[in-house]
């Protein structure tokens, strides 16, 4: 008696020719049709593109940059910017903002490019939102400026980095010829 690891010899044999050349044997499942070949296509979801990880990389980093940001005010303590906490609430909210939009653009660089382009705005915005809103009422107010004009200048490159590698490399795929179609936008 053969033992729970061993197998008898009728399961270790291979098919032989003469079973497919009978038809006893066949290359399609049995729910196929016998005039469809089993083909599975192969697909590129999971083959690497070039330039994706050069886009991705900028946006990881404006994800961090967001986080930092929406985090500031408990960190550095700024809660006093003046009247009605200006700097408080914009970095909280603007740094939610920037590293949603900037992870989106982390996991798929290539399908979002405009999302890097609102984070080009809204670092923009923290450059000028000291001077907008009026951050120089309060105590904590120079804290609150150098980090909104530091981490808007950082959003500001590295989301239009990212932007401008996606950019460039759907132009480069659109119009250089090459045995794939571009895929759809």
């Amino acid at each position: 008696m053969a033992g729970p690891h061993q197998y008898p010899e009728q399961y270790a044999r291979q098919p032989d020719e003469l079973a497919h050349r009978e038809g006893r044997l066949s290359d399609t499942p049995p729910w196929a049709s016998a005039a469809a070949p089993y083909v599975h296509p192969a697909t590129d979801v999971f083959r690497p593109r070039s330039g994706s990880f050069g886009a991705g990389l900028p946006s990881g980093l404006t994800f961090l940059a967001g986080v930092w940001l929406a985090s500031a005010p408990f960190a550095l303590d700024y809660a006093h910017t003046g009247w009605g906490r200006p700097g408080y609430w914009n970095d909280v909210v603007i740094g939610i903002a920037i590293a949603v939009l900037a992870l989106v653009r982390t996991v798929s660089p290539r399908e979002v490019p405009w999302f890097s382009v609102v984070n080009v705005v809204l670092g923009g915005w923290l450059i000028a939102a000291p001077f907008v809103l009026g951050y120089d009422a309060g105590t904590d107010a120079p804290r609150a400026v150098a980090n909104d004009v530091v981490v808007g200048i950082v959003v500001v490159l590295l989301a239009g980095a990212s932007a401008a590698i996606t950019f460039r490399q759907r132009h480069r795929e659109s119009t250089s010829p090459g045995d794939r179609e571009p895929r759809p936008r």
